[in-house]
């Protein structure tokens, strides 16, 4: 048995279910209130690259260099069975095909999408605030998880999370902008 796993032979393994395994592989990371500084810029553009192969219905679009890096067979396997111990807990509350046309239509699955896509742009975003990260990593988590265990109420909890991360990034936008006027009347002493 080899030692190391491509990235491509992982996501071929996991067919239909690879999105979403990397949605909430590269998620996990930001589900704690304080921001990763350096971490979620790349890893949100990766999840971008997903969502839009995810939009435009085709494989995900990741450059050859990532397909081809070998994770170690030893990380894998001890994700797996971290990911396995999750599920177990999260299917006992799950029930799958609840709310159905949530789970499992085109037209949903697309609008997921485009969620996730939104969330992995604000996650790129460098703020040092707490919430920022997670806030959208959570969103994302709730898409990967409500596809993979076919329960439309999880996508419920997506969209709650999405109406509470929009809020808060308005909040930010909004103290921001107050603060630079603030900042600039100081400054010329209006």
């Amino acid at each position: 048995m080899r030692e190391r796993l491509r990235v491509d032979e992982l996501l071929s393994a996991l067919r239909e279910n690879g999105p979403f395994f990397v949605f909430l592989v590269l998620s996990v990371p930001f589900l704690q209130p304080i921001a990763l500084p350096g971490v979620s810029t790349p890893f949100g553009f990766v999840l971008a690259l997903v969502a839009i192969g995810l939009l435009i219905g085709q494989d995900i679009p990741m450059p050859g260099w990532i397909r081809r890096y070998a994770l170690p067979r030893k990380g894998v396997s001890l994700l797996f069975r971290g990911g396995a111990a999750v599920f177990r807990r999260l299917e006992r509350w799950s029930k799958p095909r609840r709310l159905p046309a949530l789970a499992s239509s085109r037209g949903a699955l697309k609008g997921h999408a485009l969620l996730a896509l939104v969330c992995a742009v604000l996650l790129m975003l460098p703020l040092p605030i707490p919430f920022s990260n997670s806030l959208p990593a959570y969103v994302i988590a709730f898409v990967a998880l409500g596809y993979m265990l076919r329960d439309g109420a999880l996508f419920l909890f997506a969209y709650g999370f999405a109406a509470l991360t929009g809020a808060y990034f308005a909040l930010i936008a909004v103290v921001g902008i107050e603060g630079i006027q603030l900042l600039a009347r100081k400054a010329w002493g209006g």
